[in-house]
């Protein structure tokens, strides 16, 4: 055999090699990442059919599209009275518009940035303004598990499939969004201003992650922290300022109270397995705060141990979900940040989010439970947050030797190779 013949069949034969072993797993990978995408579209095309209530869509329509729209024609995307008129049906014994799945309501209840900020998708045609949005969803959902260190496709594509993030994609909610912040402020948490502009935005958009803003402090993260708030300040007044001031930014915290009491018992929070267990809202509330305080007094005490940053931040991703009494199941695409942190490579803990459907199918046939009721589901989604939380505090202290996984505090560096090195790869 002529000796260009030989070093044909020498790469053949890696080429097989690297195919049996790597090879195949790769491009499963990939596979999968495909159908992941290419699978929410007869999802859409189904839900849309066989859904009842809203669309399409839904929470983006109502909560975000709309208000850009009242902004745009200068009214205020707020409607403080009918909230306060349906909690006031609910005090009096009644039943509420939104109390239940089957008269659920969408409408501008986000912070005053979130509004301002979604004013160029209300410029577009709805349907075009909502394609866009999907993808920037999708995108967003891919690249912050992949600023968490995560290099492997088929955990890329693993988040895609589960039901918190279909769901949330169906519905047109943020949570992508707040996935990709929250990766931000993981990957660049040894500079200044990248983690303290990602904790002010999801704060001042969402309000529920604050505890991350408390794992700047507890850290030891203070000018971060410190200009984090500066930022979240003058965000949001000049929010407020460009929309109005007027009674609505007084109303708007009773605003957000009149809505936590009309849609927290059928939420899947804390709250809501309490609330359905006879506690007073009240009593229910100051438990989910307690159990996050706890929370994050034990992450500022394993932020001390060798890797307990990476521990730390997953657990006050924990303590924004068990604070908040409303908590729908498309927040849980946020369970993959810990997840993310706690398993470095693909193993069983990646595959809870997507068995839940499952699992909770099995809820109601065995206790004969309504589909309708959220109960269930509630104590599921709990009980998979206490399983992350445990795993995330189990894991092996892990040196951040993979260097996707180190914070970035500066400018990139082009590597350079020592003459050494360089003279040891000349062919002799």
């Amino acid at each position: 055999m002529s000796g260009r013949g030989h070093e044909t069949a020498v790469e053949a034969a890696r080429g097989r090699r690297r195919l049996g072993r790597r090879g195949l797993l790769a491009a499963g990978g990939r596979a999968l990442l495909i159908v992941a995408m290419l699978g929410c579209v007869p999802f859409f095309t189904l839900a849309r059919v066989h859904l009842p209530r809203g669309g399409m869509l839904f929470d983006f329509r109502g909560g975000l599209y709309n208000a850009g729209t009242a902004i745009i024609r200068g009214h205020s995307p707020y409607q403080p009275a009918f909230l306060a008129h349906q909690a006031a049906i609910m005090r009096a014994g009644g039943v509420a518009q939104g109390e239940t799945f089957r008269n659920a309501f969408s409408i501008p209840v986000y912070p005053a940035p979130a509004n301002l900020a979604v004013i160029p998708f209300s410029l577009l045609p709805f349907w075009l303004a909502g394609t866009l949005f999907t993808l920037l969803s999708i995108a967003a959902m891919m690249t912050g598990i992949a600023l968490l260190g995560v290099r492997d496709w088929r955990r890329i594509a693993l988040p895609l499939l589960c039901w918190p993030c279909i769901y949330g994609l169906y519905l047109g909610a943020l949570g992508p969004l707040l996935v990709l912040g929250a990766g931000v402020a993981w990957r660049w948490r040894a500079s200044l201003s990248p983690p303290a502009i990602a904790v002010a935005a999801l704060v001042v958009t969402k309000i529920f992650p604050w505890p991350l803003a408390i794992w700047l402090l507890i850290t030891r993260r203070f000018a971060t922290f410190a200009l984090a708030v500066a930022i979240g300040v003058v965000a949001t007044l000049a929010a407020w300022a460009a929309t109005g001031f007027d009674d609505r930014f007084v109303q708007y915290p009773q605003m957000l109270s009149n809505l936590s009491f009309i849609q927290e018992g059928r939420a899947v929070s804390l709250v809501a397995v309490l609330l359905a267990m006879g506690l007073s809202g009240g009593a229910a509330s100051a438990v989910a705060l307690g159990t996050t305080g706890a929370l994050l007094d034990f992450a500022w005490r394993v932020a001390r141990r060798p890797d307990g940053d990476r521990q730390a931040f997953g657990l006050a991703i924990i303590a924004a979900l068990t604070s908040t009494p409303i908590v729908w199941d498309h927040y849980m695409v946020l369970l993959f940040v810990p997840i993310a942190l706690a398993s470095p490579r693909l193993s069983a803990i990646w595959f809870l989010p997507l068995s839940t459907p499952v699992i909770l199918g099995l809820w109601i046939a065995l206790f004969h439970i309504p589909a309708a009721n959220t109960l269930g589901s509630a104590v599921l989604w709990l009980v998979l947050e206490a399983v992350v939380a445990v795993k995330l505090c189990r894991t092996p202290r892990v040196a951040a030797a993979a260097a996707s996984e180190r914070p970035i505090s500066g400018p990139l560096k082009p590597r350079t190779r020592s003459p050494a090195r360089a003279l040891e790869r000349v062919p002799r």
